[in-house]
């Protein structure tokens, strides 16, 4: 492994993951942006140019709200992408499916009351679009999040916790990818979702899985999260970074 430049000492990765922009939860496809995520989006690919921001790689995790708000970013990075590295897609940076939230809310619907209760108020504002439906999403993904890690391997009609989370870890490897021509400090921008930013925050920093998960609530729309991999570990360097919004303009879905 001598001279390899990424394996080097004296090699720095820093890794810049971006949550989607606000998805349209109160539609039929949960997984494209609204008109205020596209302007999320664009105001933090706003703030990274006029802050010098370069990249070595581009990233995103698959999902089409992941690619919306990256093709967004670099227009504002690149106006018509000159210069800009090819996109890749990683599957470390996609969310759970989406099918897990199905699955696990009708069978929690049925001899859960607080869930039930809680999935009627859900339906009321996702149709009304009210202000709190953020909220009320996110303690519903609560509730599925916490039956779904219960179940461990033992969860087959989709996606396990236990899968979801290696696959998600698999990211930490990032630093490793590339040519020995590469230069030994990298750039990498990653655009992806609240579980996969809160299962590398949580692993980085030593949470337990309880706190770990409990980030997710907190995660906003188009936030900064800043990872560096210095002297042979990662070290968190910002997390859930909103500079590019006011704070009437963050969402949490």
């Amino acid at each position: 492994m001598d001279g390899v430049p990424w394996l080097s000492e004296s090699s720095v990765t820093e890794l810049i993951l971006i949550r989607h922009g606000q998805a349209d939860s109160a539609g039929e496809n949960y997984d494209q942006l609204t008109d205020v995520g596209h302007e999320q989006a664009r105001r933090v690919g706003r703030w990274l140019a006029v802050n010098g921001y370069q990249f070595d790689r581009l990233y995103h995790g698959g999902l089409n709200r992941q690619q919306q708000t990256l093709a967004a970013i670099c227009e504002e990075l690149s106006p018509g992408g000159a210069g800009m590295p090819a996109i890749e897609i990683h599957t470390s940076f996609a969310e759970f499916d989406l099918r897990v939230w199905g699955i696990v809310a009708n069978s929690l619907r049925h001899g859960h009351a607080e869930f039930t209760t809680l999935f009627k108020e859900w339906n009321r504002a996702r149709h009304e679009n009210a202000r709190d439906k953020g909220d009320i999403f996110k303690r519903l993904t609560g509730h599925i999040l916490k039956a779904w890690v219960a179940a461990g391997d033992g969860f087959t009609e989709a996606e396990s916790f236990p899968a979801f989370q290696r696959r998600v870890l698999q990211a930490l490897e990032i630093r490793s990818y590339g040519h020995a021509t590469e230069i030994h400090s990298s750039k990498i921008l990653a655009v992806t979702s609240g579980g996969p930013i809160s299962l590398l925050t949580g692993h980085i920093l030593g949470l337990d899985l309880a706190r770990t998960l409990g980030l997710m609530r907190r995660i906003v729309n188009t936030s900064i999260h800043h990872f560096v991999f210095e002297q042979q570990q990662w070290q968190l360097v910002g997390f859930n970074m909103v500079p590019h919004l006011p704070s009437g303009e963050r969402t949490l879905v």
